[in-house]
């Protein structure tokens, strides 16, 4: 029978550590602690468990086995429960101390993220805050993987073991040259731009709802540009170089470019995107998650018109 060594809180979070950065020279880097350390620690745990809990690549880092991701789910778990119980012991403090990362979806970054550390630094300056950006996999990804505890994303498909809460929603808008025949109007169809160019916010998951919004209002567009730089689209369609589709609305009309956009409201039924702060379902939120949450529903109840619409 195989020895069997205890299990310590030092192995699982130096576990942790591997499993966040799937790499074990930048875990001991982020433990400040020796490499050999880190890489004892793991192999100890695996031979308590009898389990091999990562499939080690010599150039490449490290990948989770189904025991490994087993094992991450219940450590984010414990180390959720114990959190929760320091959060208790310390409720009568004002301040939230400690560190938290947020996962932050690409485009809601420049319009969201700024003014919500601001927000969190008046509140809690105490509170250490960090961002991770990504599309909405990527967002899920940290999460599940411990790199972010919440994540600021879109609600566009529904996530095992994540729980989402709706906390905004950003109606699209078409987005016009200045000199555009329709540009003067309130609202406008899709299917009046159905003959024009069309410049696509071409980011995983934004590209694939921006063209079934077209799709549902039964146009085929002439994808005449492509790019994954939101303000670049607004800089396309200034220049007269096609219409876009947008979500997030910016302070100003003016483009990098120097010249002007105009925004103009879509008519009938489009389906807009709803915002929402994301959590694993089973961990118990912890006081700084709760901080967050609660800083940035503040945020989109006063701002909203000029935030996401």
């Amino acid at each position: 029978m195989a020895q069997r060594f205890p299990l310590t809180l030092t192995q699982l979070s130096y576990f942790a550590a591997c499993a966040k950065s799937l790499n074990m020279t930048a875990a001991s880097q982020e433990l400040h602690v020796a490499q050999s350390a880190v890489s004892t620690a793991v192999a100890q745990l695996e031979r308590s468990l009898g389990a091999t809990l990562f499939i080690r690549q010599h150039s490449k880092g490290l990948i989770l086995t189904p025991a490994g991701e087993s094992l991450l789910r219940d450590t984010q778990r414990l180390f959720g429960m114990l959190s929760e119980t320091i959060d208790t012991i310390q409720a009568d403090r004002d301040d939230i101390t400690g560190e938290i990362t947020i996962a932050s979806f690409h485009t809601l970054t420049p319009f969201l993220i700024p003014p919500l550390l601001h927000r969190l630094r008046e509140r809690h300056p105490s509170l250490a805050v960090s961002v991770r950006e990504g599309d909405y996999e990527q967002n899920l990804a940290d999460l599940r993987g411990g790199r972010a505890e919440v994540a600021i994303t879109y609600a566009l498909s529904s996530a095992d073991g994540v729980a989402q809460e709706v906390v905004g929603h950003a109606a699209p808008h078409a987005v016009l040259h200045t000199e555009h025949p329709l540009a003067g109007r309130a609202s406008v169809s899709l299917a009046e731009l159905s003959a024009e160019p069309f410049v696509l916010l071409d980011l995983p998951d934004s590209n694939e709802y921006f063209l079934s919004l077209l799709a549902a209002a039964g146009v085929a567009p002439e994808i005449r540009y492509r790019t994954k730089n939101y303000e670049a689209v607004r800089s396309f369609v200034a220049m007269g170089l096609g219409f876009s589709i947008l979500n997030q609305r910016p302070r100003t009309d003016a483009t990098y470019a120097g010249n002007r956009i105009a925004t103009v409201e879509l008519s009938g039924d489009v389906r807009g995107l709803d915002v929402t702060i994301a959590t694993l379902a089973q961990i118990e939120q912890t006081a700084r998650a709760k901080a967050v949450k609660q800083a940035l529903t503040d945020l989109l109840a006063e701002d909203a018109g000029a935030t996401i619409q």
